[in-house]
């Protein structure tokens, strides 16, 4: 796994962060590398946020490429970006990815307007 990806999910589930309360389900992250898929599991309950890391179904679930992960918390690649161009896709309740952008590591540690990097 790598150092960022890890970090982003310690971090959520150290920090519990909340998104718009509007937001309530599960999402399963299916991050591959090297045909081995990693899961985690983000539980939003009217905004409050936890994290496991188990395959256990989900209300929405992304996959991609853990390489793909890692340029989106970077702020190297947009989310909306990469489900346009196939290197992320996402089934189930597909609002809930909204919260991805939400949790990034720009949007929880700056104001909404400054650390906000257009989609590549």
């Amino acid at each position: 796994m790598s150092e960022t990806t890890r970090d982003f999910f310690t971090d959520i589930e150290r920090d519990r962060p909340h998104v718009p309360a509007k937001y309530t389900g599960t999402i399963r992250y299916d991050l591959s590398v090297d045909h081995v898929t990693e899961h985690w599991v983000l539980r939003i309950d009217s905004g409050a946020v936890s994290v496991a890391q188990d395959a256990r179904e989900a209300d929405c679930v992304v996959r991609t490429s853990r390489d793909v992960f890692d340029r989106i918390l970077n702020g190297q690649q947009g989310v909306y970006a990469a489900v346009w161009r196939n290197l992320l896709s996402v089934e189930g309740d597909i609002s809930l990815i909204a919260t991805l952008r939400e949790l990034l590591p720009a949007a929880r540690g700056a104001s909404r307007t400054a650390s906000r990097k257009p989609e590549v």
